[in-house]
């Protein structure tokens, strides 16, 4: 009998130490300030077709340029606004290879290495699902850049403004640490409609008409609350 009590005794004080806790984690939940946010995934689509490109001095080549699907890196720091709001700067890298396949018979495809860039501001609306999970969503505004990384062909670089579209949920496992999954569309809104790249020599690119690319990325990581 005394054994049985003391288990009970146990197990009664380890179910409010595990109360304690939770109850603990939660009140820091509630309480802090920001975030800082680092993610990896993967990051696809980006195709535009393109007219009168130019590859080695000759023009009037049309085709379709696609932004190959490859791994994201991102990092991003926010400030809760409010208990329902969050602002956030995000930036996120992508490297990758960019393919120009065109319509005109004769020529083949081009591929070169290139970088893509993104630096967004964010505002989120936060819905609180548990004391230590939230779901999020976002409009974000900023820039996005296409940099190529082969010198050899005299590819300037291109920036645009862009915007994005974010969905994800978050959940702390500790008093500062947590897992976010997230989702996110990518829109360059003006690489339609004038040059992307001009070349600065006869081996140069361009393009001087386009449709919208637009991307998507699928990612997780870690989030440090602050």
């Amino acid at each position: 009998m005394r054994k049985l009590k003391t288990f009970k005794k146990f197990f009664l004080l380890t179910i409010l130490s595990l109360i304690l806790i939770q109850l603990s984690t939660e009140s820091q939940a509630q309480q802090y300030k920001g975030e800082f946010s680092v993610l990896a995934g993967y990051q696809m689509l980006g195709s535009a077709e393109v007219y009168n490109y130019n590859i080695n001095g000759i023009s009037n080549v049309n085709g379709d340029m696609d932004i190959n699907d490859a791994a994201y890196y991102s990092a991003a720091i926010g400030i809760n606004t409010s208990r329902e709001t969050m602002a956030e700067i995000q930036y996120i890298f992508q490297p990758t290879k960019i393919s120009f396949d065109p319509y005109t018979v004769g020529f083949q495809s081009q591929t070169f290495d290139a970088d893509v860039h993104y630096i967004l501001a964010t505002g989120y609306y936060l819905k609180q699902l548990s004391r230590t999970s939230w779901g999020y969503g976002g409009l974000s505004l900023g820039a996005a850049g296409l940099v190529p990384k082969n010198t050899e062909n005299n590819l300037d670089p291109a920036w645009r403004v862009a915007f994005g579209l974010t969905l994800g949920a978050k959940f702390l496992v500790s008093k500062k640490i947590g897992i976010k999954i997230q989702a996110q569309g990518l829109f360059p809104i003006q690489w339609a409609g004038g040059s992307l790249y001009v070349g600065t020599g006869g081996s140069g690119y361009g393009i001087s008409a386009g449709t919208t690319i637009a991307q998507i990325n699928v990612g997780g990581g870690l989030f440090y609350a602050f």
